[in-house]
Formats: structure tokens, sequence, C-alpha cells
């Protein structure tokens, strides 16, 4: 878990280092006459015009804010290609605060999480010191612009300090980034089964959640390896068993892990900080915090820590009889 000055920090952070992704899962370097050609040929430079301009999409000025009034303007025709489809909506402005009590039953709707960093824990050597240390490093994104979680929902209660429960939505998304060294490391970013609390007992800016979730396995129990080995289904093969090791020890647990798969389930923790609200509305928007584990395909590798920082907003409404919890 990590505490408020790291939050915070990711708030700072967000405002000036953070860059939107887009097709290939970072702001690409094209010249302004690539990025017009781009514009017109989806037909959407005289769309967005007056509402995102055309450089927010491409350039520089592509930290600015993009609020859900603006994305709610905007057709199919004029996000698709563009990226926008994997950016969470920010607030402007602040105004008031949410609060929550027990005359209506509330929840959050249109939870979204959208990663700007990617980090994993590595070893590196400490020259100075002689010695080797763990430190999360930055890393390249590898995945398309498919990784931001959207939708996601689950009932808000006041219990001495507000308590959210994620129960739908699309909570998932299944990324790759590369390591420096060039090494991949696939993970299921997620936040399924979230419990995150918070000792406010309205939402304003300031406020902060913390809690767990569950991250489960990248690939299912019905994936097949090259040797056509799963958790829950396989196929037999006509070839000879695989050489067990001489000393009967290492060779073996490593042969036991490819052959004998199994889906794991570990657990995730997340903090996020609210740092503008509308009272209108009921949206309101921050940052968060992430931390799990990588994939362990299917139990034969040992997990990387996953550091993720990004933007995250939502909807607090009241119920509508639709709910499934």
């Amino acid at each position: 878990m990590y505490t408020k000055a790291a939050v915070f920090t990711a708030v700072v952070a967000s405002a000036a280092a953070f860059q939107p992704a887009l097709r290939a899962g970072v702001a690409p370097k094209v010249s302004a006459a690539t990025c017009t050609m781009q514009a017109e040929n989806q037909g959407m430079k005289q769309a967005i015009a007056g509402l995102v301009a055309v450089p927010l999409l491409f350039g520089a000025q592509a930290a600015n804010a993009i609020t859900s009034q603006q994305v709610r303007s905007l057709t199919y025709e004029e996000i698709k290609g563009t990226g926008l489809a994997n950016r969470c909506t920010e607030l402007a402005g602040s105004n008031g605060e949410i609060t929550i009590n027990s005359a209506n039953k509330f929840k959050i709707a249109d939870l979204c999480l959208e990663p700007k960093s990617f980090q994993i824990e590595q070893e590196v050597n400490a020259k100075r010191k002689g010695g080797v240390s763990k430190e999360f490093v930055d890393t390249k994104l590898m995945t398309r612009a498919t990784y931001t979680l959207a939708g996601v929902e689950g009932p808000l209660t006041n219990e001495g300090g507000l308590k959210f429960q994620e129960k739908d939505g699309i909570d998932y998304a299944a990324t790759t980034v590369q390591l420096p060294g060039g090494e991949r490391v696939p993970f299921m970013f997620t936040v399924k089964e979230l419990v995150a609390k918070s000792t406010d007992s309205a939402i304003k800016p300031g406020t902060e959640f913390s809690g767990t979730f569950r991250v489960p396995s990248y690939r299912s129990g019905l994936f097949l390896d090259p040797k056509g080995r799963g958790g829950t289904t396989g196929y037999d093969m006509a070839q000879a068993l695989p050489g067990m090791e001489a000393d009967g020890a290492e060779g073996q647990a490593e042969l036991a892990g490819e052959t004998n798969k199994v889906f794991q389930v570990t657990d995730g923790s997340l903090e996020f900080a609210v740092n503008k609200v509308d009272q209108t509305t009921g949206e309101w928007s921050g940052v968060f915090v992430s931390e799990q584990l990588s994939d362990t395909d299917m139990g034969s590798k040992a997990p990387k820590k996953v550091l993720i920082k990004g933007i995250i907003s939502g909807r607090v409404d009241t119920f509508n009889g639709n709910e499934d919890y």
C-alpha cells in the first residue's frame, strides 16, 4: 500500500509528465502535416473543432483534460481511431462536495482508470554501494490503446466512513510492457472485487480511498501451450516424455511447473485521491496508484511486481433498480 505522499506525488505528475496513449500505446512523433492528414481522413477535423482540438489528440498539449461533456458531444465515427475511447474524462474545475447519507442507496458509476505509467520491480546494480537493490523501473508499453478500465460500478455506502465495492463493468484488461533489457512482462490490469474505504463521509477534494482487489490469471484454464498442455484441457501426442533432471530437485520442480498448469489468483492494492468534484452532476476525478503481480505463465514462472499510476474518474449516482447487486 502506498502512503498519502505517494498518491499526491502522482497528482502532481499527472498534470505534466503523463501523456495520453494513442494507437500504439504512446504519443507518436509525427509531423504537423501527418496529423492534419490523419484528422481529415477520419472526418473529425470539423466535428471536433471547438470541442477537442487536434493538437490535443496528437501534439504536446495531450496532457490537457477531456471532459465528459466533450466526449458526449462526439459520435462513434468521430472518436474511432483517435485514442479518445482509451481516455478517462477529467473535471475542468471543482464545485462543492458529494455527501453520502442513509436516505438513499448510492453507487459509483462510470468508474474509469486510465494508466499513465507502468513500472516493474527489478534488481538493479547499485554502483556506488556496490550491491544489488530492487527498484521500480520504467517500461515501454507494448499493448495498443485497449488497457483502460471503464464502466466499472458498485455500491457506495457510509459506514462511519465511505466504502466502495466493485461489482460490474470492464474491470480487467490484458496488458504487456517491455523492460529496458527487452524482456516482456504480461499482466492482467484489473480492479476485480475491489473494496476501497475512506475515513471521509463525503467525496470532496482531498478524499482518499484505499483497498485491495483480486488479480485473475493472465490466461484461462482452456489455454494450451505449444506442447498442448493446459489447466483444464489438453491433448495427447505421440512423443516421448521430457527427460527428468538427474539431481531430482530443482530440475524436477521446473518440469512440474511447466507440466501441471494452475489458475492462480493473486492480490493487489489500490489507492486513489480525489482532486476535483462537481456537486451538481455527481462527477469526480483524481489520480490512482496500484500495485499488483504480473503473469506466472500458469504457475511456471515467478511473478513480478507491477506499479501502475494514472488518472481515475467516476460519478456518484443513486440506484435505479436495474442493478444485480
